[in-house]
C-alpha cells in the first residue's frame, strides 16, 4: 500500500512539473519569437480587486527582454495614495514595463484617483508623457475610471488592454481618445462562456461604454482549458501575451 501510494504521488508530480514545463516553453517560445518597435511609451500594469506584485509578476518578467521592454522600476501607492518609487537598476525609457501596486486595492474608483498621482510623478520624474495601460480584472475599471474622471495627469494614453474585466454600473465616456486604441480580452472555459469569474456577456459591454469616444475598440475571447482560462490564469497564458504583445507595439 506504502509503495502503491508513494508511486502515485511521483506520477502526479511528474505530470505537474510535466505540465509546468510544457506551459513554461509555450510562454517563452511565444516571446523569444516575437520582436517589437522600441518607443518611450510606459506600459502600467493594474492588477484586480486584492492584487500585489505577485498578480502580474509573470507577465512583467515574461516581457521584460533586450527586444521587448525594460523592467527596471515599480510604483507603490500607499493608502493616503502617496507615491513610492522601487527602482530594479537605472530607469530604461525604452519600452519601460511598470507595475503599480496599491495598498488599498479594493476601490478602483479611489484607485484610478490615485493612479493619476502615480501618471503626474512618472512624467515629472522621468520624463514620462505617453503611456499605456494593461489591467486584469478590476485593473481595467481602473484604467476605465481613470479615463472617465474629469482630472487627468499631463499624458497621453495610446493603447488600454482588460484583461478579464468587467464594467459594472459604469457609464460611457465623456470624453473624446482619438488616439486611443482599446483591446478588451474575456476568459472562456471551454463552452462554459465565463473564466470561473467574470462571465464573457458582462466583458462585452465595454464596447457600448467606449463607442464614438476612442480610436479603435477590439473584443477578443480567449478560449481553452481552465488551466489557460481561469480568471487568475488568463495573465498567463501565452495566448494572451501573444495578442497583447501585437497590439501594445504595432509595426512603425
Amino acid at each position: 500500500m506504502k509503495h502503491r501510494r508513494g508511486l502515485i504521488i511521483t506520477l502526479t508530480l511528474v505530470i505537474i512539473l510535466g505540465a509546468l514545463g510544457g506551459w513554461w516553453h509555450s510562454r517563452w517560445r511565444v516571446l523569444r519569437q516575437t520582436r517589437v518597435p522600441t518607443t518611450r511609451t510606459a506600459t502600467l500594469f493594474l492588477p484586480g480587486t486584492q492584487g500585489a506584485w505577485l498578480s502580474l509578476r509573470s507577465m512583467v518578467v515574461s516581457l521584460n527582454r533586450p527586444h521587448m521592454g525594460h523592467f527596471t522600476l515599480t510604483a507603490k501607492v500607499g493608502f493616503n495614495g502617496a507615491v513610492t518609487w522601487d527602482s530594479h537598476g537605472p530607469f530604461d525609457p525604452r519600452n519601460p514595463l511598470i507595475p503599480v501596486i496599491f495598498k488599498d486595492n479594493t476601490h478602483p474608483r479611489r484607485q484610478a484617483d490615485q493612479l493619476r498621482t502615480v501618471l503626474t510623478v512618472l512624467h515629472r520624474t522621468y520624463g514620462i508623457d505617453r503611456v499605456n495601460f494593461v489591467g486584469h480584472s478590476s485593473g481595467g475599471t481602473i484604467a476605465y475610471d481613470y479615463l472617465n474622471q474629469a482630472e487627468h495627469a499631463p499624458v497621453t494614453v495610446d493603447r488600454l488592454v482588460c484583461i478579464g474585466a468587467d464594467f459594472p454600473e459604469r457609464t460611457p465616456l465623456r470624453y473624446h481618445y482619438p488616439h486611443l486604441h482599446v483591446l478588451n480580452m474575456a476568459g472562456s472555459i471551454g463552452r462554459f462562456g465565463n473564466d470561473s469569474e467574470v462571465p464573457v456577456d458582462t466583458a462585452t459591454p465595454m464596447k457600448a461604454l467606449v463607442q464614438g469616444r476612442v480610436a479603435s475598440y477590439r473584443f477578443q475571447q480567449v478560449t481553452g482549458p481552465i488551466w489557460d482560462t481561469q480568471h487568475s490564469l488568463l495573465h498567463e497564458n501565452p495566448e494572451v501575451d501573444r495578442q497583447m504583445i501585437r497590439f501594445l507595439y504595432p509595426p512603425s
